[in-house]
This record gives C-alpha cells, structure tokens and sequence, in this order.
C-alpha cells in the first residue's frame, strides 16, 4: 500500500478526490470510446425511431431525428472535451508567457501587459467569444481561438503572482550568481515552483472551456451540425424536453459528471503529499 500514500491525508482517504477521479475517467473513457467506436452512425436520421424512448436498442432513446442518442453523446464528449483541451491549452500556454515576463521583468513591461489583461478580464468571456465568432464567422475552430484567448488573462494572473513570490527566494538569486540565464531562470527554476496553483487553475480553466463551449454550441455558435457536441444536443433537444427528455438528460449528465469529477480532484489534487 505505500504507493497509494498519497492519496491519503492524516490517516484518512481522499475522498473527494478518488470520487472526483472516478467521475473524470468515466466521461474519458466513454469519449475515448466515441473516437473508435459508436453503436450507430451518429448522424443517420430515422424518421420511424423519432424521440423513442430508451430500450435495449437504443439505450438512451433517439432524438427529434430518429438518431441514436448514446452514440451522439459517445461523439459529442469527445468533440467538447477535445475543444476543452485544446482551449485549455492556448489559454494555458499564452497565460504562463504573459504571467512569467511581466511577474519576473516588472516594469512598464507588465505595467501594460497587465491593464491589458485587467480590460479582458473585466469583460464576461462569453460575450466577447460572441464578438470574436460574429467577426470571423462561427465554427469549431473559431470557437477554440476565440475561446483560447480569452482564457489567456486568467492563467497569466496566476503564474504573475506566482512568479513575483518565487523570484525573491534565495535560489532565484543562487542561479543569476552562477551565471544562468533570464529564460532559465525562469522556465526551469522558478515555473516548477509554481505548479501547485498552475494545476489548479488548469483543472478550472478546463471545466469553464468545457462548459463555454456547451453554451456557445448551445447558441449555435460553436460546433455545427450536423456534427454533434454536447452544448449542440441540449440546443436541438430543448423543444422536446417534455415529450423526449431523454435527449437533453443525456447529454447534460456528461457534463455534470466531467465537470463534478475535474472539480472533485482540484480540490486536494493541488496540495502538497507527502
């Protein structure tokens, strides 16, 4: 057992983190899945099967097309999750280029850089991804660059306060006295030190790209179809929620359980074990 030390705190199991866990690799496994393997094709209609209700057949039921429900939500978790990641990432990415220069140089360097990232930040994300698609057009790929920038000013706030503690210690000032360069002062000494509140900003920004991307595909602004997406199966499944609700359950308990799992596992995940 002493390979499982650290999901243990003062004697007691992490709880919330083994749940979290388990939620988060059930909605991965199943969008793993929808990358080889659906039951049907996700986007062949069937006029006969409209809105049945779930059988051995179809095991969460069709929807206002006759398709089959399970195989889209296999499809769509994946197609939200991907987006999520991959916004996540340029979020991730830009913010810690942002945050590491202006938190290390100070100056009129971060001066500007930050009344700039303190402008997009005072703006709701959402509308100005609805700004960014008006102007460029809406589509999957314009979603995750409107959506990537926008979570640029989140993770350089992070890193920026990380990197203005860290460059104070005495190993930041050990590695300028034997002569090791600015970038390697900062990627390989200080960046390491900062991954604790890193992380947990990563599992946040991953569960807001995924849920922005919901409401944007929601809007009809994001993912189009016939493709499918979780946000864009809530949209087409909204008349039908009293007849077939079924169509909307589905998809929204995938977000729930992503978003609950990843959340569930940042909460201890970002703590020091022993």
């Amino acid at each position: 057992m002493e390979h499982l030390r650290w999901l243990r705190k003062d004697g007691k199991w992490r709880i919330n983190f083994m749940i979290g866990a388990g939620l988060f690799l059930l909605a991965a496994l199943l969008s793993v899945i929808g990358c080889f393997y659906t039951p049907y094709d996700p986007n062949e209609m069937n006029s006969a099967m409209k809105n049945a209700a779930p059988s051995f057949q179809h095991l969460f039921g069709t929807d206002s097309f006759g398709r089959d429900v399970f195989s889209r939500v296999l499809k769509g978790s994946r197609t939200t999750f991907l987006v999520g990641l991959a916004v996540v990432s340029i979020g991730a990415v830009g913010g810690t280029l942002v945050g590491a220069f202006t938190g290390y140089f100070g100056g009129k360097l971060d001066l500007i850089l930050m009344r700039v990232n303190d402008a997009l930040a005072a703006i709701p994300s959402i509308l100005l991804a609805l700004v960014f698609v008006g102007a460029f057009g809406s589509g999957t790929l314009q979603l995750v660059l409107a959506l990537g920038l926008l979570f640029i000013p989140s993770f350089a706030r992070v890193v920026r306060s990380g990197f203005l503690v860290q460059k104070e210690y005495d190993y930041v000032k050990n590695a300028r006295l034997m002569g090791a360069g600015q970038l390697r002062i900062m990627f390989v000494h200080i960046l390491p030190n900062t991954k604790g509140s890193l992380l947990s900003a990563l599992a946040i920004g991953f569960n807001n790209a995924v849920l922005s991307e919901a409401a944007m595909s929601y809007l009809s602004l994001g993912v189009q179809p016939p493709e499918p997406s979780l946000g864009r199966m809530l949209s087409e499944a909204q008349p039908y929620l009293i007849r077939a609700p079924w169509s909307a359950i589905a998809p929204g308990m995938m977000i729930l359980v992503c978003v609950l799992g990843v959340g569930l596992m940042s909460i201890e995940g970002g703590e020091k074990h022993d």
